[in-house]
This record gives C-alpha cells, sequence and structure tokens, in this order.
C-alpha cells in the first residue's frame, strides 16, 4: 500500500505537473495574445489620441481664426460706420453752405439785376443823348457850311465842333462803358 500510495502520489504529482505546465502554457499564451492586443490597442488608442489632438490643434487654429476675422469684420464695420457718419455729416455740411451760398448769389442776382436795369435806362439815356449830340453835329455842320464865307464864324463854329466833337467822344465812350456794363451783366444775369 505504501507502493501504491507512492505511486498513486508520483502518478497523480505527475498528472497534477502536467496539467500545472499545460495552464501554465495556456495562461503564457493568452497573457502574450492579451500582451499583444493591449499593446496594439495602446498604439491604436495613441493614434487616435495623436488625431484627437491634432484636430483639437487645428479647431483652436480654425476659433483663433474666425474670432480674428470677426474682429477685422467687426472693426471694418465700424469704420464703415464712422466714415458714412463723417461723409454724411460733411456732405450736410457742404450741403448747408452751398445752400447760403446759393442764398447770397440770388441776393446778389437780384441786386445785379436792378443794376442792369438802371445801367440799361442810363445806356438808353446816352444813346438818346449820342442822337441829340449827333443832330447838334449835322446842325453844326450844316451851319459851317451855310456860314463858310466869314472866317470868324467859321472859326467859331470850328471850335464849337471841336468842342462837340469831344463830347461826343466823351459820349461815345461812355456809351461803350454803359454797353459793356449791360452785356456783362447781362451774361452774369444768363449764368
Amino acid at each position: 500500500m505504501t507502493d501504491e500510495r507512492k505511486i498513486r502520489e508520483i502518478y497523480g504529482y505527475g498528472l497534477k505537473s502536467v496539467l500545472d505546465e499545460a495552464a501554465e502554457r495556456i495562461e503564457a499564451t493568452w497573457r502574450e495574445k492579451l500582451l499583444r492586443e493591449t499593446a496594439d490597442l495602446k498604439t491604436e488608442n495613441a493614434l487616435l489620441m495623436a488625431q484627437v489632438d491634432e484636430f483639437s490643434r487645428k479647431l483652436v487654429e480654425a476659433t483663433d481664426r474666425n474670432e480674428k476675422l470677426e474682429a477685422d469684420c467687426n472693426e471694418r464695420v465700424a469704420f464703415i460706420e464712422e466714415k458714412f457718419e463723417l461723409d454724411t455729416a460733411s456732405l450736410e455740411l457742404e450741403n448747408n453752405e452751398l445752400h447760403a451760398a446759393n442764398v447770397r448769389y440770388l441776393s446778389r442776382a437780384k441786386g445785379l439785376g436792378r443794376q442792369v436795369v438802371q445801367l440799361h435806362a442810363e445806356a438808353e439815356a446816352m444813346v438818346d443823348e449820342i442822337e441829340r449830340l449827333r443832330g447838334e453835329r449835322d446842325a453844326a455842320l450844316k451851319a459851317q457850311v451855310e456860314l463858310s464865307d466869314a472866317l470868324l464864324a467859321q472859326y467859331d463854329l470850328m471850335a464849337e465842333v471841336a468842342a462837340l466833337k469831344d463830347r461826343l467822344a466823351v459820349a461815345e465812350q461812355r456809351a461803350a462803358v454803359a454797353e459793356a456794363k449791360v452785356e456783362v451783366m447781362t451774361q452774369m444775369k444768363g449764368e
């Protein structure tokens, strides 16, 4: 019985040893497989984390870019609004100045219109004066022809004609000046 027990112990020990060894091999195989799969999962996880980091970095960059664009747009809109307000104020001021200038010019034009009427009346009076003086000159010339036999009378008449000619020249100059004024005033009124 001792032998039998001994055999059983050996046989049982041997079987136990074989089972333990097989279990250890299976465990080692599974452990190795699990370690490989764990390493693969860690590698895949590291790649995914790298992609997440890259996407996060790109998201931050895109957000920064969007914020800069928004700030730039807001700044441009503010500049445009400010420029619009300044331009509008400038145009209103210019419009007011133009309106005031227009009122002044209209007032001046009315005054010039009155001056034109007055100068026209003066010119007509000067034309009448010229006609009268021409009549006087014609009469003097006629009288000069009739009184040509008397030298003294002729000299007197010649002196009178010369004086009339001077007056006529002065009157014609005044008439020419008046006509020029009338023409300038008419042109200014037309503008």
